[in-house]
């Protein structure tokens, strides 16, 4: 994690867009000891002695990116990703703070790993690293973690990364735990005996192919079990990745029901659908699949009027190896860190979401689902700041990504915004790396 700096920062003729606070308008952010002091419309009229004067040139300053759902491939399988091409790839895409699954080797399913994880990530230069525990001793459906220690130890939450959780006594139980622990649930919903052994979402598309499809069910089944099991205990749960449109609608009636429920989703399920496996191309096979245009649209509803909360990357890396394979057996997984904001804005630009409400499910909303500090441009927050040009149009480009993981579904997309600045704890990032 990144320590604070002395240096003053003032920040000025830019947008400023900051959720938290409902603001969008034209003004300042003035940084001293990594910690924003002051923001407001138009300029300052004085100024603190040696201050370093950034002039954004009219581009948006908001918070930085929050990335709830992020796999670490360290430790075990440090050639897909360590945590210096981790932390290199979360700057490149503006994301300030991310918080890494328990999918490692070993898995984080005890205070010792979250100790060692924690240690070893602050004496990196780069966003701030956070960790869910694991649900299940090594992930295995079967046994209870040690939570309690893990919730000592700092994790913000707990997940069974990419396996759902089949036994509904167990997820009780463990719901009941992190409910008195105060920290929230975290769940991937897919039924096993419906989606085991499936290769892409079920429907006309998977017919055609000659693909073992996985229902939309097999999502919604489980996150209607788990909801009823959250009323049952009043934790607070996390649906994750939503991908379909009967998702949606529940999470939109447990809402209303008042049952402390929040959700994200990725890009993937908002930008693509299942015509996108056509060619057999494996960086479309994701988990969950890629789904029907129906399923597309309803997600991008469910973000707009805010069922759904936030955007996560679902940073998954694997390797071209596993990914160059028919495509049945091909492993699910891409690089998401650094196309996570410009495909956001790619639904701003095609108006199917507001930029505030964008930048708030990038920032303030997994804030405020894990509790965590930033998020927000307001006086006394960590200047976790980034700049962004909304109209500078590029192409991602897989070769040009800083992840060891340069497998997209997004290769040769035109996009328009781009990252011009990335400050962590008032830190430039990007003057970081260009003398590192």
């Amino acid at each position: 994690m990144t320590e604070n700096t002395n240096e003053t920062l003032y920040f000025h003729n830019a947008r400023l867009i900051c959720p938290a606070s409902n603001r969008d308008d034209s003004g300042h952010v003035l940084v001293s000891d990594g910690k924003i002091i002051a923001t407001g419309g138009g300029a300052l009229d004085s100024l603190p002695e040696q201050a370093s004067h950034i002039d954004c040139g009219g581009d948006i300053l908001c918070p930085g990116l929050i990335d709830m759902r992020v796999q670490s491939r360290d430790p075990g399988a440090e050639h897909l990703e360590n945590l210096s091409s981790l932390f290199a790839a979360s700057i490149a895409g503006g994301v300030t703070s991310l918080v890494t699954l328990p999918g490692t080797d070993p898995v984080i399913d005890n205070a010792a790993m979250i100790d060692s994880l924690y240690l070893r990530a602050g004496r990196i230069l780069g966003p701030n690293l956070y960790a869910y525990g694991a649900m299940t001793k090594a992930l295995d459906g079967e046994r209870l973690a040690e939570l309690g220690m893990m919730a000592e130890a700092g994790a913000v939450g707990f997940a069974n990364t990419k396996t759902s959780i089949s036994d509904a006594l167990l997820m009780r139980r463990i719901m009941t735990y992190a409910e008195m622990l105060n920290l929230p649930v975290i769940h991937h919903c897919a039924d096993t005996a419906l989606s085991a052994g499936t290769e892409m979402h079920e429907g006309a598309t998977a017919t055609r192919l000659g693909l073992i499809g996985a229902p939309a069910i097999a999502e919604s089944i489980i996150l209607e079990r788990d909801l009823a099991i959250a009323e049952l205990t009043a934790v607070h749960y996390h649906a994750a990745h939503i991908s379909t449109a009967a998702s949606v609608d529940a999470l939109r009636r447990a809402k209303d029901k008042g049952i402390a429920v929040t959700a994200d989703t990725a890009p993937p399920y908002f930008t693509l659908n299942e015509i996108a496996v056509s060619n057999y191309d494996t960086s479309f096979k994701l988990n969950p699949p890629l789904r029907s245009e129906a399923d597309r649209l309803a997600i991008l509803e469910g973000l707009s009027d805010g069922t759904i909360d936030a955007i996560a990357s679902d940073h998954s890396p694997v390797s071209l190896d596993d990914k160059m394979q028919p495509f049945g057996i091909a492993a699910s997984g891409a690089t998401g860190l650094e196309t996570l904001l410009p495909m956001t804005l790619q639904a701003v630009h095609n108006k199917s979401l507001s930029l505030i409400r964008a930048i708030e499910a990038l920032t303030s909303a997994p804030a405020t689902i894990l509790g965590l500090a930033g998020g927000t441009l307001t006086e006394g927050a960590p200047a976790d700041i980034i700049r962004i040009n909304m109209n500078a149009g590029w192409v991602i480009d897989a070769q040009d990504l800083q992840s060891l993981c340069q497998i997209t579904p997004f290769a040769g997309q035109p996009v328009q915004g781009r990252l011009t600045g990335c400050w962590v704890n008032g830190i430039d990032m990007h003057a970081q790396g260009e003398t590192m």
